[in-house]
């Protein structure tokens, strides 16, 4: 076994016991504890009292040594180089060749069947609790079969594996040690600092580096818990919060909030249409307005204290079907350049869909969404639709808030998870109303906050004289 750059430990056929657990260890320490005792025993002759503390410290020098050979024997046994040995062993990972080793007595040759080539592993523990088992690709028989062992590895571990990296040169399998743990929602109406969105403990984005949001899932699977958790988390952090329900269900109940009312607040075709126009409005007069000169190079809407603007889009599908091709054109291309441009300005749309079906998402459209979920069960081509062509196994949903989820620059691959715990005696839209009402922070943002709804009015005076 040898340390890797990145602090892996590489493991083969040839790779060898370490000196303390081996049988050798303990026989040498014994042996040397028995020579250590007689030589005691017989240089302190002369005094009983000393001969018998002396071999009284020997003694429980030697249990402890016994001791502390077993406990690290017993880790070593259950160590990730002791089953990736056994592993490669019983799956025959490695290569043999008849070779010459000498001559016999009668001067023939003698031969003997060896190893000469082995797949290699590496593997490491991170400061996150996961396992990380990397297969190597070295160009040999074994490169084929390195991105294909997610079933066995995880048979080995008894662990689920959480996420697979496959690169050109290796293929990671992680796991993680210490399961992830929901969130559960509180009362905390206290505005954030930052711009991140926390998904469970472990998963979280920075809405300024991975923008929009997809969120699909059937009836019952648990997306209007996620949904209001998420709102939850763009309000404490100050943003313009958008609402659109074309079936007037629980989101609708949003306008009945101090601040929003059916100017945020949009259920009707002609409602929605304004808002996404109100919205696009206000993206490109921050453009106009920060992001003309050189000097904006490679910023952001955060360089500026700006606020975020966030549009939520209940059941677009059930939107868009619903209206005449003009609204539906004018609508659809409102969408499509906030998703497209929306990052920089501050700009989010958040996506929610019974079904990302392509009729009503375009895959040009999904691709540009940084956080894509899907909640419950679906068909195979549903997660294609969602997260585009993978080879993953997704395993049956059991639990009404699980699903999947894949975060641009975080997950390669869609990885399971749980989506925030609200309770029964959880009131969101009293939450929500008391993260609104509570002072703003930073009086630059509410100076931006002011020409974003100038911004929108120009705008609302435009669609009503179309």
């Amino acid at each position: 076994m040898k340390k890797h750059k990145n602090n892996f430990k590489k493991v083969s056929y040839f790779s060898k016991t370490p000196v303390f657990p081996r049988f050798s260890f303990l026989l040498i320490t014994i042996v040397f504890l028995i020579g250590l005792a007689a030589f005691t025993i017989n240089y302190f002759s002369h005094s009983n009292v000393l001969q018998f503390f002396c071999s009284l410290s020997i003694l429980i020098m030697s249990i402890y040594f016994i001791k502390s050979w077993i406990l690290i024997r017993k880790e070593y046994n259950s160590s990730p180089l002791k089953k990736l040995k056994r592993f490669i062993k019983e799956n025959k990972l490695y290569e043999e060749d008849i070779r010459e080793v000498g001559t016999n007595e009668n001067g023939s040759i003698k031969r003997r069947k060896i190893v000469v080539n082995s797949i290699y592993f590496l593997y490491k523990k991170t400061e996150n609790n996961e396992l990380i088992i990397r297969a190597l690709k070295r160009a040999d028989r074994f490169s084929d079969k390195a991105n294909s062992y997610e079933t066995l590895l995880s048979a080995l571990f008894g662990l689920p594996l959480y996420k697979k990296i496959d690169e050109i040169t290796y293929c990671d399998y992680i796991f993680e040690l210490v399961p992830d743990e929901r969130i559960i929602l509180s009362h905390n109406p206290l505005k954030k600092t930052d711009t991140t969105i926390r998904v469970t403990h472990k998963i979280f984005y920075d809405i300024s580096k991975v923008s929009h949001g997809l969120l699909v899932g059937s009836t019952g699977s648990g997306k209007s818990f996620y949904v209001n958790s998420k709102i939850l988390d763009y309000a404490r952090m100050g943003a313009e919060l958008y609402i659109v329900d074309p079936k007037s269900a629980d989101l609708s109940l949003i306008r009945f909030i101090e601040g929003f009312g059916e100017k945020r607040v949009a259920s009707k075709p002609n409602q929605i249409a304004r808002i996404l126009r109100e919205v696009n409005e206000i993206m490109e007069n921050r453009y106009q307005k920060h992001f003309r000169e050189v000097s904006a190079f490679g910023k952001t809407f955060l360089d500026f204290s700006l606020p975020p603007v966030v549009i939520v889009i209940d059941e677009w599908a059930a939107f868009i079907q619903g209206v005449d091709k003009k609204l539906h054109d004018e609508c659809s291309r409102y969408l499509l350049q906030l998703i497209l441009k929306g990052r920089a300005s501050g700009c989010f749309v958040e996506l929610i869909l019974q079904r990302p079906d392509t009729s009503f998402i375009e895959g040009a459209v999904r691709d540009s969404i940084g956080c894509r979920i899907a909640l419950g069960n679906m068909s195979k081509q549903g997660y294609e639709m969602c997260f585009g062509s993978t080879d993953i196994d997704y395993k049956t949903i059991t639990v009404k808030v699980g699903g999947y989820i894949q975060i641009d620059g975080q997950h390669n691959s869609p990885v399971y998870f749980e989506t925030p715990l609200i309770q029964n005696n959880f009131n969101f839209l009293e939450e929500l109303q008391s993260i609104i009402s509570h002072p703003l922070r930073n009086p630059e943002s509410n100076r931006n906050r002011e020409a974003d709804a100038q911004a929108s009015e120009r705008s609302v005076r435009v669609f009503s004289i179309n």
